[in-house]
């Protein structure tokens, strides 16, 4: 979709606010702030809201962002995101089954809730007796008016809001011709999203509460740090068994093998409804994904090719930024699609 007000791509996270700006091929603006209230936009007091706002505000005035319209992410921790099937059938039916069907599965009154919808895969004939497949994603009223009327004192036009899901998956497909069919990975702070799409479809997804703040604070809580210092130290040494005798990563081995097994559940639960097709590999992003030694400790224990993920990979960017591609995953696929 092409808009006539030249937009940026915002990711609000727990942890970093994330703001991306692309023309054609070229990234204008990328830049990365602290989030000074660790809350995602919504449920906070006036004295958090404030400083949230002026974080936002910073962000945007220093990368002369203004006159611009943002297409805004919402956490997945926020809106409720379903692939559901349907027998072949018409649009306005469609959304009448939509509607029952959202009813049934998500634990929220639909009155209360806005929703939407992309067909992912439709059969070419009603007779076929093949299923359609539809993600469906709502988001409760309070949270969208809550970013409307964030983005609105800061004096931004919300363009499009967009859950992180969609947003991960396209920015790894940026050309249409890549065949592969990979599992993506971010892993923040607070949480880890996970999918698994190819260039056309998105198959499975799963949001995970084991992220980067799960090894800070079990490093924090055995070895009697402050957050501040685990934090450091898990950046520093990560994995590396040689450090310490191993025991840094003695201390955060329960938390990768609940990972680990979050990982494994999605792949079964995929392979048990796409048994014909194989994942060919692990993409990895988010903060957390920079964890040393991670990448090959997924590779050893599932057995499927782990790379980093590169936004950036296909753009014109500044060099100093090269590096920082798997940052910017949710930013850069809400920047692509504006």
């Amino acid at each position: 979709m092409i808009y006539m007000k030249k937009v940026f791509g915002l990711d609000i996270g727990s942890s970093s606010i994330k703001l991306l700006e692309i023309q054609g091929k070229s990234v204008v603006s990328a830049a990365m702030e602290s989030n000074p209230t660790g809350k995602l936009g919504v449920d906070m007091v006036p004295a958090e809201y404030t400083s949230l706002q002026l974080a936002i505000k910073k962000i945007i005035d220093d990368n002369k962002i203004k006159g611009k319209g943002v297409v805004l992410a919402v956490p997945e921790s926020l809106v409720f995101t379903r692939i559901l099937s349907f027998p072949y059938m018409s649009s306005p039916e469609l959304a009448m089954a939509i509607r029952f069907e959202i009813e049934q599965v998500i634990p929220y009154p639909v009155e209360k809730l806005e929703f939407s919808w992309e067909i992912l895969h439709k059969p070419n004939k009603a007779t076929s007796g093949e299923k359609m497949r539809v993600l469906v994603v709502a988001i409760p009223s309070k949270v969208s008016t809550g970013y409307v009327t964030l983005m609105d004192s800061i004096g931004v036009e919300i363009i499009r809001m967009e859950n992180e899901v969609l947003s991960l998956a396209r920015s790894a497909f940026i050309e249409k011709e890549v065949q592969e069919l990979d599992m993506l990975i971010d892993v923040g702070f607070s949480s880890t999203k996970m999918v698994i799409a190819d260039a056309n479809e998105i198959y499975a997804n799963y949001v995970s509460p084991v992220a980067g703040m799960a090894f800070t604070k079990i490093v924090s809580d055995v070895f009697k740090l402050p957050p501040a210092q685990a934090e450091e130290y898990k950046r520093a040494y990560g994995l590396d068994q040689s450090q310490f005798e191993g025991k840094l990563f003695q201390v955060m081995s329960p938390v990768l093998s609940t990972m680990v097994g979050d990982i494994k559940k999605v792949i079964a639960s995929y392979m048990n409804g796409y048994p014909e097709r194989k994942i060919d590999r692990i993409v990895m992003c988010g903060g957390g994904s920079f964890l040393k030694g991670l990448m090959q400790y997924l590779v050893k224990e599932i057995g499927i090719e782990v790379v980093g993920g590169n936004v950036f990979e296909r753009l014109k960017v500044d060099p100093k930024l090269s590096g920082l591609g798997g940052l910017y995953a949710v930013a850069g696929g809400l920047a692509m699609e504006a």
